[in-house]
């Protein structure tokens, strides 16, 4: 009974720490005025992916899948971008331990399809699902990352009515998402940066302290 105090805590804590959220909120504010539909941000933790942020526009989606509830590995736009990213021996395991749920996703009955697949995506730099996690919805997504490392963190996707899809200027939704996530993903490697230089100059001044103490 006294966990629930404990899980709305641990979640405003994790949403406050989380500079990826703290940089992302705005522009995904700004990318959901801007297009008439939802964005939502999903993170990797573990060998799960989740939604930790949504900005709706209008009469909201009911999505089946809401923040803080993980979302299988391989529907939907989300997850295709993330992991396209991964590297080599990552996706190796995930094969492994996957290897039907990924058939029958369509990324490939083999590793090496598997690979080809998600190599498509990550040339594209972002991967469009239509009905594919829910009858009726479609989404643009394209992955975020912390650090130049190459792998990312997460996603943003951009979630549209499939059938409102058929009348919008999909190159525009493209380059949107797209710079939404590069911009998000910039900001936020320059809050992690300078948060490091902040750190070191603090237990740099902390130790010429003691040393003249």
């Amino acid at each position: 009974y006294g966990l629930g105090p404990r899980i709305i805590k641990l979640d405003y804590h994790l949403r406050m720490s989380d500079p990826l959220l703290a940089v992302g909120r705005p522009i995904m504010r700004e990318l959901s005025e801007h297009s008439g539909f939802d964005v939502v941000m999903s993170r990797w933790y573990g060998n799960e992916l989740v939604d930790t942020h949504r900005e709706t526009h209008g009469a909201a989606l009911d999505l089946r899948y809401g923040r803080g509830r993980p979302r299988p590995l391989f529907l939907g736009a989300a997850p295709k971008a993330l992991l396209s990213t991964f590297p080599k021996a990552k996706l190796a395991v995930l094969f492994d331990q996957h290897a039907d749920d990924i058939a029958q996703s369509g990324l490939g009955g083999t590793f090496d399809e598997f690979r080809a697949s998600l190599l498509k995506i990550r040339r594209a730099g972002l991967y469009l699902s239509r009905d594919e996690l829910e009858n009726g919805v479609s989404a643009l997504a394209s992955p975020l990352f912390t650090d130049d490392s190459d792998e990312a963190v997460g996603a943003l996707a951009l979630i549209v009515p499939t059938q409102r899809l058929e009348f919008a200027n999909l190159d525009r939704l493209v380059e949107s998402i797209r710079e939404a996530a590069a911009r998000t993903s910039q900001r936020t490697r320059a809050v992690i940066e300078g948060r490091g230089t902040a750190a070191v100059a603090s237990s740099y001044t902390e130790s010429r302290t003691k040393g003249s103490a």
